[in-house]
């Protein structure tokens, strides 16, 4: 028998391994540089960041991964062969198959992230198979769906099922904490509640969205607003001070004027984001009278807030380790205080059918839902995106 570990487990999180044997060593180097990938990004991480965390020298990586990117492939193709394994593992209906995805994310939680933001980094024959992982994950469930719901039009199925997905594998976006078996009772019993949305009707279209509109007069403004743009098209490493001058009708010199640096810039975004957020939470309870009405209003808004500044979401969630480490940890912060405000009125419309950590829970899914249906090549209206997010945060009680 092989002593290697199974693929389907290399790189789950739980527990230091041991390190007699030089493959042991390897799936140490795997298993940090999924987490380090995951929590900071490809781009923001460095070969001699994960050697000092394993514990040998950057030479010794080296022997057993000739680039950085030879390292992401490997990593994120194990997460797509563990993700495959869990759900050929599981029964066909549906229940079980979102159950095998919320126990995959749970095992991944630090490191589900690598192929949830990064995969785009990958090339050839590593994108085309993690590609074939995802697609197949969704056909699966989709299946699965369409057996006990077979009059569910397909796309409105499709919805569903990104929908599903997306909740069952929220445990890899956050660090809040419960029971390993509360997290797969809850956000399966919530992904299987979502079966019972009926299609909504499309009012506004997302093939025609908004337009620009004006340029800001102010400099800063715009030179910020341009950024963002930028950041989110090309990734922040990508793009020049040279190419945001450019954007901004202003000579390099003129965006020093206002930021220090690109990395002020994006800092600059990034509480711009937070910031509207919290405005949105205000607001959205300034014009509530009751439990359920305040999360409609608290879920519609952030909606909205994003589907018009859908360049400032995708620099949101997919920058954040190019900040630095202070910046990173104040941004937590303010982060767990929006989720904790969403958490205290679920709590308060469902009463004692959850507890403080389920809501927490519940309102991370829901964020998670929101900014993965609003990032899809073709994604839904503001409105059905809404009322999946409110079907989340105000659901049936849990199963017994």
């Amino acid at each position: 028998m092989s002593s290697q570990p199974s693929t389907d487990n290399r790189l789950t999180d739980g527990g230091a391994p041991p390190r007699r044997r030089p493959a042991d060593r390897r799936v140490l180097i795997l298993r940090t540089a999924a987490q380090e990938f995951s929590d900071r990004g490809y781009h923001a991480v460095r070969l001699e960041e994960i050697a000092v965390i394993v514990g040998i020298s950057t030479p010794a990586l080296y022997r057993h991964f000739p680039t950085k990117y030879a390292l992401f492939a490997e990593a994120t193709g194990l997460l797509a062969d563990a993700l495959t394994a869990a759900l050929e593992a599981s029964a066909s209906d549906l229940e079980s198959a979102l159950t095998a995805l919320a126990q995959s994310a749970i095992d991944h939680r630090r490191t589900g992230g690598l192929y949830r933001w990064d995969q785009r980094y990958l090339d050839g024959d590593d994108a085309t198979k993690v590609k074939t992982v995802l697609v197949n994950q969704h056909r699966r469930i989709r299946a699965a769906l369409l057996d006990t719901r077979p009059s569910i039009p397909r796309p409105h199925a499709d919805l569903l099922v990104a929908a599903m997905i997306s909740v069952v594998a929220s445990p890899t976006t956050h660090r809040t904490t419960l029971a390993d078996r509360d997290i797969r009772r809850l956000l399966v019993t919530s992904a299987l509640s979502l079966a019972d949305i009926a299609p909504t009707s499309v009012t506004d279209s997302p093939d025609h969205p908004p337009q620009r509109g004006l340029a800001p007069a102010s400099k800063r403004e715009l030179v910020l607003s341009e950024s963002i743009s930028l950041f989110a098209t090309k990734g922040f490493r990508d793009v020049t001070i040279d190419e945001i001058a450019s954007a901004a009708g202003i000579p390099a010199s003129g965006v020093y004027r206002h930021f220090e640096s690109k990395a002020a810039i994006l800092s600059a975004a990034f509480w711009r984001a937070s910031d509207r957020v919290s405005a949105a939470n205000s607001d959205a309870l300034a014009a509530s009278t009751t439990n359920r009405a305040a999360l409609e209003s608290l879920v519609a808004r952030y909606v909205r807030l994003f589907v018009h500044d859908n360049a400032l979401l995708t620099v949101y969630l997919s920058e954040f380790g190019h900040l630095a480490p202070a910046e990173r940890s104040a941004l937590r912060r303010q982060q767990r205080a929006n989720v904790d405000e969403w958490a205290a009125w679920v709590t308060r419309d469902r009463g004692d059918a959850i507890t403080r950590g389920q809501a927490r829970f519940l309102v991370h899914a829901a964020l998670s839902v929101i900014s993965d249906l609003l990032r899809l090549r073709r994604p839904p209206t503001a409105e059905q995106v809404t009322a999946i997010g409110c079907a989340i945060l105000v659901g049936s009680q849990q199963r017994r």
